[in-house]
């Protein structure tokens, strides 16, 4: 049995936060035995302790980040750990990081943003000194880490629950979202400006005559105190008299039924990694027009089940939507999302490869 420190700096309900969650749900409890480390109080906290995870919350730095080294060192000293896995590459990390690296176990550390952000290049001293292996998500990412010493580099693709998330019905999708009965254009995002739905919402706008009333749902939070790219987005709903047609649902944990009342699912990101909602909607069967920016061209097979358009191409996205119209072809497209998931992207894949990873750094 194997001890796992999996370390989330994030603990919002989100992507990174949740992919942790589900590494920790998925893996052989036989083999592995998962403690979560999270730089916050979050809604994936009291969900990972509700799942009977301990799960611990290291939030204060000290000056050099002393403080939170020493405190990183009496955890991995007291659940008695072998090997800690970096969840992000954000500077939280170095200290866990750190730590690991003075107590002698093995590093994996994940990448799941763009590594050409400064913020992440200048982590590559840290990256190439502490991690044992530097884990992509997407053979995109790996390909823009130069920096990183290529021994160290390797690819491993998120999974997608395909138990949890699989078609149902849409008439009780919408009644347990409360949802009027229509037609739903869907995104799921962070509202902030990286996630494109400002450019969404004018490519909606553009076509919305010619949709036959399809609706625009866009689930998720601005997670920043002031909300300003949210208010932008309300300004543009209401300066353009969009308020029957454009829905803000909020941050919602059933993203099975969120995608069972949509029609097609929509990513307009200017970068993903490998997006974990993408595959959510694959494995609901879903059709996507998504960007192709980042790792979700490994996501999309263009025609197949679905479309993709270069990031900021309003006109393009606003084309694309009206595919929509045809629900004999998005229906198909939507079963092929399905079968591309549970031929791609199954869960299991994805924990053969960490678990072989895991006895890897052990070995």
């Amino acid at each position: 049995m194997k001890r796992i420190l999996i370390v989330s700096h994030g603990a919002a309900l989100g992507g990174s936060p949740i992919s942790a969650l589900n590494i920790g749900r998925t893996l052989d409890p036989a083999r592995f035995e998962v403690v979560f480390a999270f730089g916050e109080q979050g809604a994936i906290v009291e969900q990972a302790r509700s799942e009977g995870f301990t799960a611990e919350v290291v939030s204060h730095k000290g000056p050099l980040g002393l403080t939170m080294i020493r405190s990183y060192l009496a955890l991995i000293r007291r659940q008695r750990i072998d090997i800690v896995h970096l969840n992000t590459l954000t500077s939280y990390y170095k200290y866990p990081g750190l730590a690991a690296w003075l107590s002698g176990k093995p590093v994996a550390w994940f990448v799941r943003e763009n590594p050409e952000e400064k913020r992440c290049v200048r982590l590559r001293r840290y990256l190439n000194l502490i991690a044992r292996k530097v884990v992509t998500v997407s053979l995109d990412t790996a390909a823009h880490m130069p920096y990183v010493q290529p021994a160290k580099l390797m690819t491993i693709h998120n999974g997608v629950d395909l138990e949890r998330f699989a078609p149902i019905d849409e008439q009780q999708a919408r009644n347990r979202l409360d949802l009027a009965p229509g037609r739903y254009i869907t995104t799921v995002a962070s509202l902030e400006q990286r996630k494109g739905v400002l450019d969404l919402l004018q490519a909606y706008h553009q076509v919305r005559p010619q949709l036959e009333g399809m609706k625009l749902l866009i689930v998720g939070a601005d997670r920043t105190q002031e909300k300003r790219y949210l208010q932008q987005l309300k300004d543009y709903v209401q300066h353009h008299g969009l308020q029957q047609d454009v829905v803000f649902y909020g941050e919602s944990k059933d993203i099975a039924a969120v995608m069972a009342a949509s029609c097609c699912f929509v990513m307009p990101s200017y970068w993903e990694g490998l997006s974990r909602v993408i595959l959510e909607a694959m494995a609901c069967a879903r059709p996507l027009i998504v960007s192709s920016n980042g790792g979700n061209k490994e996501q999309v097979w263009e025609g197949v089940n679905g479309y993709s358009f270069v990031a900021g191409d309003v006109d393009h996205l606003a084309r694309l939507l009206l595919r929509c119209i045809d629900t004999e072809q998005m229906a198909a497209m939507g079963a092929a999302s399905r079968q591309l998931a549970s031929e791609h992207f199954p869960m299991a894949k994805t924990n053969a490869a960490l678990e072989a990873l895991y006895e890897t750094l052990t070995g």
